[in-house]
C-alpha cells in the first residue's frame, strides 16, 4: 500500500489500541438483569394480589423492558469507567 491508499476507518477517525473491552462483565449484567426479572415475576404472581390480566402485562412487558433498561444504564456505566481509566 502506498501512503494515500492507506486504510482508515469511515469515519476518517483516528484509532489507538488500549486495554481489551470488558464484555465478559456486560454480560453477566445482563444475565443478572434477566435472572432478576425472572425472580421478580415469580414473587410477584405468588404474592401480589392483581388481577391476570395485569400480572401478564407486567410479566409480558414490564419487566423484560425493566430488565433491558437496568441493563443497558449499567453497561454505560461501565463504558464510562473503562474510558474513564485510559
Amino acid at each position: 500500500m502506498t501512503e494515500e491508499a492507506e486504510a482508515t476507518t469511515l469515519a476518517g477517525r483516528v484509532e489507538t489500541h488500549g486495554r481489551p473491552y470488558p464484555h465478559l462483565l456486560e454480560k453477566a449484567i445482563l444475565l443478572a438483569t434477566i435472572a432478576a426479572a425472572i425472580a421478580a415475576g415469580q414473587w410477584m404472581w405468588a404474592n401480589i394480589d392483581a388481577s391476570p390480566a395485569l400480572l401478564w402485562a407486567a410479566s409480558l412487558c414490564g419487566l423484560p423492558l425493566a430488565a433491558t433498561m437496568t441493563a443497558e444504564a449499567l453497561g454505560r456505566i461501565v463504558q464510562r469507567v473503562h474510558v474513564g481509566r485510559n
